[in-house]
């Protein structure tokens, strides 16, 4: 069976960059995905998937649990051998790491769930009122709704689908996962006769909708009260090659680099600033420096003040509510810091459905078209 494949190939990518599925050949015989989809006769409109990472979908150490297996089961995530990792993951991490976890997640639980799963469905909701004509789902790699099952359904009523990552830099175990699941989407429509045109946005560093929204939010802080320096906070990356640290660090240099000149025309102040890497999970060489270990250092350092911000995370969720508010506030105030702010992801606000609008809009049209060259995706 001929279909089409979605190579990551990060090292031509532009910005922001889409790249197109072409519709696979039709396979002989079909195999129908369970459940068995059927195919609206009036299938010409776009949908546009809004692809998440996903978290728990219940406070409680079963579904966290539920949630790790299937993350940390993601070669894209972990690339040790599975013989290696499996005995870990299903030991002592799923033994031991859900109870542990459960207190952190009750510290930022909201009233209808998990702040990520709160504000990626008030993104859906807004981004579908900005764009009527379109059908707009919100799907995660990991949890319910599963991103596969949320592209079968827009196949079902769409003829052209648009991904829309919500990972403004590129990372093989963040947009390289959600190219996976794309694929998958891809061949089980194909089992379905249903072939939609597809397109996906691999990274999106310098959209400036989305730089000058984070300008302004730290002129904004810079207006309410001092800043010594602003402190970017991305998530680590092990320090390996497979993970395409050196890729993904310049690309956080250069959102970090336009997002300060945005506040220097926006503001007319030239703050000092530095990147740091947090949420390091495992042995091993991870990029550094550390978030909380710079927070550790900066008070020596004569910085009182910080404003901390986090552009590569597009709504707030364990690793900024909790490990930055809680964990690194403290890390800081014990080293004799002073005033520890942190500027909250878009969530899920207007101006949030408003960068993904732009971002939708930023992509060539389906008439432009390009076909890639025929690939067979494996099964997985």
């Amino acid at each position: 069976m001929q279909e089409q494949a979605i190579p990551p190939g990060p090292k031509d990518h532009g910005m922001p960059r889409a790249h197109y599925a072409a519709s696979p050949s039709p396979p002989s015989p079909p195999s129908p995905p369970s459940p068995p989809l059927a195919a609206s006769s009036e299938a010409a409109r776009e949908g546009v998937l809004i692809a998440a990472l996903g978290s728990p979908t219940q406070l409680s150490p079963e579904a966290i649990a539920d949630f790790l297996r299937e993350f940390l089961s993601d070669r894209r995530v972990v690339d040790l051998h599975p013989l290696l990792w499996k005995p870990i993951l299903h030991g002592p991490i799923l033994h031991a790491r859900p109870t542990k976890v459960l207190p952190q997640y009750q510290h930022v639980w909201l009233t209808d769930g998990s702040p990520l799963r709160v504000y990626t469905a008030a993104q859906e909701s807004e981004l579908q009122r900005l764009l009527p004509g379109v059908e707009v789902r919100a799907g995660y790699q990991y949890g319910a709704p599963n991103m596969v099952d949320q592209f079968l359904r827009l196949a079902a009523t769409c003829d052209r689908i648009t991904v829309l990552a919500t990972y403004p830099q590129y990372a093989p175990a963040t947009v390289g996962s959600v190219d996976d699941r794309i694929a998958d989407g891809i061949r089980h429509a194909a089992q379905a006769g249903l072939f939609p045109r597809v397109r996906s946005t691999h990274e999106w560093h310098l959209l400036p909708e989305y730089i000058t929204w984070y300008g302004r939010r730290i002129g904004a802080a810079l207006a309410e009260g001092p800043i010594d320096e602003v402190v970017f906070s991305w998530h680590s990356l092990p320090d390996r090659p497979v993970h395409e640290p050196d890729f993904y660090r310049s690309q956080c240099e250069a959102t970090a680099a336009a997002i300060m000149e945005r506040v220097r025309l926006e503001s007319d102040a030239r703050l000092p600033w530095r990147n740091t890497f947090q949420s390091r999970f495992g042995p091993g060489r991870w990029m550094t420096p550390a978030t909380i270990d710079t927070m550790a250092e900066l008070p020596a350092q004569g910085i009182q003040h910080i404003v901390m911000v986090t552009p590569g995370f597009f709504a707030d969720c364990l690793e900024t509510s909790y490990e930055l508010d809680v964990l690194n506030a403290q890390a800081f105030h014990a080293a004799g810091g002073q005033g520890f702010r942190r500027i909250a992801p878009p969530n899920g606000s207007v101006d949030a459905a408003r960068i993904l609008a732009a971002l939708h809009q930023s992509l060539p049209d389906f008439s432009e078209f390009a076909l890639l060259p025929e690939a067979t995706i494996p099964a997985q």
